[in-house]
């Protein structure tokens, strides 16, 4: 849905702007035309700018060109243009071309006979309509995202309306920052600014991989449609790998799980989807083991989560779980995060204390306070089955209420 550094020269009027270097980097997003008018560009730009580079005020030499695409590639910028001509700069040095190719930073080459008003006016206006077609397909998924009743016949209509295809088999992907490492004295701001950073990098992957659906913040996930085929799911994870690996190798500060739905087909499905793939993202985050999380692997969690009499599930919790049940405070997720090892690793004691780093004795005392704070053994593999059952089930409801859960707020403090 975005304007594109491999767009600028199919745009009227742009046709004599030509690719020369940097294409498997094609697909980054402009946000915005900037002339670089400095020797340096750091200081000025933000990332995303398409930055103009015209030699008339600064005389730009090969060294410069290419300091220019160091900066560039360290500001995240989406890519520069060079004027060339017999005045300033007369042709694209190819230092400069291969340094480019290496950072896979995109360089395009214009005419100073194209006047610059009319390129840096062409673009504008492609970025402030692309923009607005953009925020009515937004607003249109939320809508369905979150309800919005209507038939499926009219949702493919609007969809055409609005030039998207609503045929094609998806799943939906939901992705969180679980964790961030460095400490940070305002951790909010540092979520909202790593999320908004996430959100368009997000976007140039799924451009890269071809696909036109937007990012959508929803809640505290970030909501991405994936198209995927009748293939098994080993080929999806193979991809959803892919993306992560890149995620973490740019922001390798955070810790970042995905959800994901089943295949569904028709946008009149996205809501369903959605809560698929937001349940099996709270899994992911809570066995972080396991970073992609599919909706079939929830196994037993899917009944629960189906069961409309919440109220059931929730007496069965406290039944269970006694005065551990939705408590959460320190010593209690403690207690509740050892269970869930206890329970992974089939009551294998050593086993449990290696996973959790902590030594035998420690992880004994542990279950002994467990014990007595649940008030029965947990040798009796009937009630070890309904505690397992009752720490899965709340989850489900922590989940279904929309529940912050605060054993991961601290980790945005946390090394």
């Amino acid at each position: 849905m975005s304007i594109c550094c491999v767009d600028i020269p199919r745009l009227p009027g742009l046709e004599s702007i030509i690719f020369r270097a940097g294409l498997t980097g094609g697909q980054r997003i402009v946000r915005w035309p900037y002339v670089a008018e400095n020797d340096s560009i750091q200081p000025w730009v933000s990332g995303g700018e398409l930055v103009f580079v015209t030699g008339i005020n600064h005389r730009r030499t090969e060294r410069n060109l290419c300091q220019m695409v160091k900066e560039a590639v360290n500001s995240n910028v989406a890519g520069l243009v060079i004027l060339t001509g017999p005045e300033f700069i007369q042709q694209i040095p190819n230092s400069v071309l291969e340094l480019a190719n290496q950072h896979q930073l995109p360089i395009l080459e214009q005419p100073y006979s194209l006047k610059m008003v009319l390129v840096t006016e062409v673009i504008s206006n492609a970025i402030v309509q692309d923009n607005l077609l953009g925020k009515s397909v937004r607003l249109f998924l939320t809508k369905l995202i979150n309800g919005f009743d209507q038939a499926p016949e009219l949702i493919h209509l609007r969809a055409g309306d609005l030039g998207i295809s609503d045929n094609c088999p998806f799943a939906t992907l939901a992705l969180r920052i679980s964790h961030i490492n460095p400490k940070t004295d305002d951790p909010n701001y540092q979520l909202l600014h790593f999320n908004h950073e996430l959100e368009q990098h997000l976007g140039s992957i799924l451009k890269r991989r071809q696909i036109d659906w937007p990012v959508l913040n929803y809640e505290k996930d970030l909501l991405a449609i994936w198209p995927v085929t009748e293939n098994d799911t080993s080929e999806l994870y193979d991809e959803l790998e892919q993306v992560l690996s890149l995620l973490q190798k740019r922001f390798p500060q955070l810790v970042l799980c995905i959800g994901v739905s089943e295949r569904k087909t028709g946008l009149d499905k996205l809501a369903e989807a959605t809560e698929q793939a937001r349940q099996a993202l709270q899994f992911a985050i809570k066995h972080q083991h396991q970073r992609i999380f599919f909706y079939e692997q929830l196994g037993i969690a899917r009944l629960y989560a189906a069961i409309p009499n919440r109220g059931l599930l929730a007496d069965f919790c406290k039944q269970h779980l006694g005065e551990l049940c939705f408590a959460r405070d320190d010593a209690t997720l403690e207690m509740k995060s050892t269970l869930n090892h206890y329970f992974n690793h089939f009551g294998h004691l050593q086993q449990t204390a290696d996973a959790m780093s902590v030594h035998r004795n420690t992880l004994n005392y542990r279950l002994n306070k467990i014990e007595q704070r649940l008030g029965y053994s947990l040798q009796d593999p009937f009630l070890r089955l309904n505690l397992q059952n009752a720490l899965l089930i709340e989850q489900v409801l922590f989940h279904h209420h929309n529940i912050e859960e605060q054993a991961s707020t601290p980790a945005l403090h946390h090394d």
